[in-house]
């Protein structure tokens, strides 16, 4: 039979290599890519430490004892039942149709929604803060980032409208731009129930807020105040507390999110969590399901024993003083009967001499009690085999019934000690 070709096996395994390292590759280059898209200019998002992040914000309102975290999911119902308020700002990724028809049943129910454009498809339900949107001096760059050229720099709250809601402790802010929202600051003689700023400076409203059935729609004209390079200047610290907090008030819970999905940093469902989806909340996951739960128990049927599990039986191996016995039945064929007791003596006294570290010509009581402590038996039963063989050695002639006798002795300490094999007594 020709031996068996491993070359096929090889390939296989070359192949499988290669796509295991091609597929760390992927991932390793897919991260880096997220890390350097959730680190883009413009971006709002509370992962980054650059000057438009917004971590230290979080980082802020974490220590304040305010309960907020991040969204990295499609902004779909089941998000929006852990969500009290939501901080959308800047975003990079549009809203879909299902996002925005989802939200709107949110902020009906009670949800705040803060954000710095409302979603196109929200229009038609807007229509009052949507023609009342951002106008400014010069018009914003499509990425979200400030012209430089069109910074507002520090604006003192005027003392009309320090009573607003978030102009409270608040008397300086700093803003990138001069955009505003178009919009009237309210006026007891012209109450205005759906648009109520929320803050206004020299230039106009800042924020203003719209209800929308129990929720609200705060919109922000310009949301680097909360950028980590400008919370610090001025009272934008403050305003950005103020601004939490009214939020938190008017909904229907206290848990704050912010949007990270629309800022590039979310999670797109993979494959595994997919399929395992489909596995469990469809029928036909459910009936692959079955069928595999029922293959696996008719293998386990299969493969059942039956009765009691039987130990290993140790199974009782040759002597090598038989081949030297057969050997010697030459000899002793020959009436070579002394010179068959002398090789086997020879040999398996130099057996014990090794196994035991002893001199070749170590006496037969030394090598007797050496092997005494080897096996437990006592060491006299050893001596006297070795100093009969040696008697019977120095004899000129060898009788076959000597021999045997001697023979079989030997061959019972050579099992003993070398297999393990306890000789009853």
């Amino acid at each position: 039979m020709s031996e068996k070709n491993y070359k096929s096996d090889y390939y296989i395994l070359g192949v499988l290599g290669l796509l295991t390292t091609g597929v760390v590759i992927l991932l390793v280059v897919g991260n880096l890519v997220r890390q350097g898209r959730s680190e883009s200019p413009g971006s709002r998002t509370t992962y980054s430490t650059n000057i438009d992040g917004t971590l230290v914000p979080y980082t802020l309102f974490e220590r304040l004892g305010i309960s907020v975290s991040r969204s990295e999911r499609v902004l779909l119902r089941d998000v929006f039942d852990d969500i009290h308020v939501l901080f959308l700002l800047d975003p990079l990724i549009p809203m879909r149709a299902d996002e925005t028809e989802d939200m709107r049943a949110w902020v009906l129910s009670g949800g705040v929604f803060v954000c710095t454009e409302v979603p196109m498809g929200l229009a038609r339900d807007l229509r009052a803060l949507s023609k009342k949107r951002i106008r400014s001096s010069r018009s914003r760059r499509v990425t979200g980032r400030s012209d430089p050229t069109e910074s507002s720099g520090p604006t003192f709250i005027p003392v009309k409208y320090s009573r607003l809601p978030l102009a409270r402790d608040v008397s300086q802010i700093h803003f990138e731009t001069t955009e505003v929202l178009h919009s009237d600051v309210p006026d007891s003689n012209k109450p205005d129930d759906t648009v109520e700023p929320l803050l206004a400076d020299k230039y106009g409203v800042r924020i203003a807020m719209h209800k929308f059935g129990r929720g609200l729609f705060i919109l922000l004209s310009d949301s680097s105040f909360l950028a980590n390079g400008q919370i610090g200047k001025s009272d934008n610290s403050i305003l950005a507390t103020n601004l939490v907090c009214y939020a938190r008030s008017n909904a229907r819970g206290r848990e704050v999110v912010f949007d990270e999905y629309h800022q590039g940093s979310g999670h797109h469902a993979g494959g595994f969590s997919v399929l395992s989806k489909l596995l469990f909340t469809t029928p036909a996951g459910w009936a692959v399901l079955s069928l595999t739960v029922a293959g696996v128990l008719y293998l386990i049927y299969k493969g059942r024993r039956f009765g009691s599990r039987r130990d290993i039986e140790r199974k009782q191996r040759r002597s090598k003083l038989d081949y030297i016995y057969s050997v010697g039945a030459t000899y002793r064929a020959a009436s070579a009967n002394r010179l068959t007791l002398e090789l086997v003596h020879n040999w398996l006294k130099r057996k014990m001499t090794d196994l035991t570290g002893l001199a070749h010509n170590a006496p037969n009581g030394i090598i007797a009690a050496a092997l005494s402590r080897r096996t437990g038996a006592e060491s006299e039963r050893y001596k006297e085999v070795l100093d009969r063989c040696d008697r019977l050695l120095a004899r000129t002639r060898l009788s076959q019934r000597d021999l045997l006798l001697a023979m079989k002795q030997l061959t019972r300490i050579e099992l003993e000690v070398f297999h393990e094999h306890r000789s009853r007594k």
